[in-house]
């Protein structure tokens, strides 16, 4: 039982392994094949996608704007759409839930114990990271060339990608954080000191 145990654990540290291979190579491949080319077919602007600190309405609009007048950057753009970005957010999503698993999410949380229920919750963290990431990228095709909304389809997307944008940065940032969490933990308690 206890070989059958050991192996589990083998296997998901190999899945896992393969897991950051991918979603490093992935992420790479969308730097350097796209970033860096939207910005040198762009002169300089910077797609929406890359802004760490998230954009707003206005830069949607305007993002949606220029590249009707630019079809080298749209190209690029829809380009990543339909390649890496197809696969990353599952990659990365995978990845994530692979790592909860590896660290064990439990113990006390201000000296309660973690329910089920909590640890249930925090296992949904990097789906919903998946499910935001794929629904940038929906959005993206939807709104951006050589897709042609309406007036109507670009104010709602223009006002929802922000939102979608911060609820996807926030799972990956919350997941990261108890990763560590759980991660400092378990270390802690393999040299005998009390988790808490």
């Amino acid at each position: 039982m206890a070989d059958h145990a050991q192996g589990d654990v083998r296997s998901l540290q190999g899945l896992t392994a393969i897991l950051a291979a991918l979603s490093l190579a992935l992420f790479a491949w969308i730097y350097a094949g796209f970033v860096r080319a939207f910005r040198d077919a762009a002169a300089g602007e910077q797609m929406l996608d890359a802004r760490i600190g998230g954009y707003e309405r206005d830069d949607v609009i305007a993002m949606q704007r220029y590249l009707k007048d630019h079809p080298d950057p749209a190209a690029i753009l829809h380009s990543m759409y339909l390649g890496p970005e197809l696969i990353f957010p599952l990659v990365l999503a995978g990845l994530l839930f692979c790592l909860l698993r590896l660290v064990g999410p439990g113990g006390t949380f201000f000296k309660r114990p973690i329910s089920p229920a909590v640890i249930a919750l925090i296992f949904c963290l990097p789906v919903f990271y998946g499910v935001m990431d794929y629904a940038e990228n929906i959005a993206g095709l939807l709104l951006y060339p050589p897709a042609a909304p309406s007036d109507a389809t670009v104010t709602l997307l223009a006002g929802l990608l922000p939102i979608v944008v911060r609820l996807k940065f926030l799972s990956l940032v919350i997941t990261i954080i108890l990763l560590a969490r759980f991660a400092i933990l378990r270390y802690l308690s393999a040299d005998g000191s009390k988790p808490s």
